[in-house]
């Protein structure tokens, strides 16, 4: 009898155990004892050093199902962004600056992409009491009489797919275009829309995110999501960036995307970002990691 009730002691230990580790996932890559981001310090609605974009939301998403705390690499998302954070290796402390790229284009050629989280598209955005305010869809701006569309001031950032668009739908001759990394790393996109409030602008074509997070705050604005048209491709898929070579944390990270995917659209949703479905025909995916 006693044999046996060690025997049985052993097997509920073991099942007892068992249990508590049962809701712990499996990573296929070892955790680094930092959740280590690279990001932008001055660049919402992304991210910014008080951490407020809905990049950092998801970063602390991340950190948390990991069960780390995240650490942030800044440097300003222009020139020489991937060679100074997330491929910057340093001999004195072993390892690289940090890991991962919350957002970056799907189809991006200097790092390793995941599955895409989200898809978004360019989006117009004017004042509602404004010469657009009956306009719903980009064909409703298209079809506007040549003496309203003469008569607007719009403004785009180059390059962009808004340029051609605006040149084929009649807005060639008052249109200012901007850069969209102009060196200044005190600046940031966002700030077009608030000119746009202002009234310096009555029409701004500019990527979604930035578009939906300005407007949520003022509702005088409004956006229309653009949808692609024949050879004008206008949405995009976002994924996160990994180092190349880095198969097993890429699928870790993917795999913290997946389980977090309702919490993640939740913070989309809660910062405006349009998230449309695709009206583009894909491209190929990138497997060369």
């Amino acid at each position: 009898m006693t044999r046996l009730m060690s025997f049985i002691s052993v097997i509920l230990l073991i099942a007892v155990s068992s249990a508590s580790f049962a809701g712990e996932p499996t990573f296929p890559s070892p955790l680094p004892d930092k959740l280590r981001v690279c990001a932008d310090p001055n660049n919402l609605p992304y991210s910014n050093k008080d951490q407020q974009g809905f990049e950092n939301k998801i970063a602390e998403q991340l950190a948390q199902y990991f069960h780390l705390d995240v650490e942030y690499v800044w440097f300003p998302q222009r020139m020489g962004f991937i060679r100074n954070t997330l491929k910057n290796y340093s001999d004195e402390t072993g390892r690289f600056a940090c890991d991962l790229v919350i957002g970056v284009p799907t189809q991006f050629d200097i790092a390793a992409t995941t599955k895409p989280y989200y898809r978004s598209s360019y989006s117009i955005i004017f004042k509602k009491d404004g010469l657009l305010g009956a306009a719903i869809t980009q064909q409703d701006v298209a079809a506007l009489p040549d003496t309203v569309k003469q008569s607007l001031s719009v403004a785009a950032f180059a390059p962009s797919p808004a340029v051609t668009w605006l040149r084929d739908n009649g807005f060639k001759g008052n249109t200012s275009y901007f850069r969209i990394m102009n060196g200044d790393a005190e600046d940031y996109p966002g700030k077009m829309v608030n000119r746009v409030a202002d009234g310096e602008f009555d029409m701004l074509v500019i990527w979604g995110p930035i578009a939906g997070y300005f407007a949520k705050s003022n509702p005088d604005l409004a956006v229309i999501s653009m949808t692609s048209e024949g050879g004008n491709v206008f949405d995009f898929p976002i994924s996160m960036g990994v180092r190349y070579g880095e198969r097993p944390w890429k699928k870790t990270v993917e795999m913290a995307m997946e389980a977090n995917a309702p919490e993640i659209a939740m913070i989309l949703n809660d910062f405006g970002v349009p998230v449309v479905e695709a009206s583009s025909a894909p491209l190929g995916g990138d497997d060369d990691d």
